[in-house]
């Protein structure tokens, strides 16, 4: 029986079953920052610091665009947290021939 990430499962009239199989599991949230590595064009960034200059926002050198994935994962530490998400940032998140990322945990 699959535990369900976001509220505790009502436990059956009954049970023998003990507490700990119907335990709420709250996700751990992880961010990814995903980025352009250095050296490989940034069309959109560059499209965007064209148009802050004609908004007049002068002074504006450069801008790099990226990508924010937030994720919900029910690990059971951390840390596995962590290798999880890295594993989806090789897998699928991140290509990682031209881009870089960084896996930061929320609270």
């Amino acid at each position: 029986m699959a535990v369900c990430p976001t509220r505790a499962l009502p436990r059956p009239e009954g049970s023998a079953i003990t507490g700990a199989l119907f335990q709420e599991v709250s996700p751990m949230r992880l961010r990814v920052f995903v980025t352009l590595k250095p050296g490989v064009l940034d069309p959109q960034g560059e499209a965007i610091r064209h148009a802050l200059s004609g908004l007049g926002f002068d002074g504006v050198e450069g801008v790099r665009a990226g990508k924010v994935i937030d994720l919900d994962l029910t690990e059971d530490t951390p840390e596995q947290a962590e290798a999880r998400a890295t594993e989806m940032c090789e897998a699928l998140l991140a290509n990682t021939v031209i881009e870089d990322y960084r896996v930061e945990r929320l609270g």
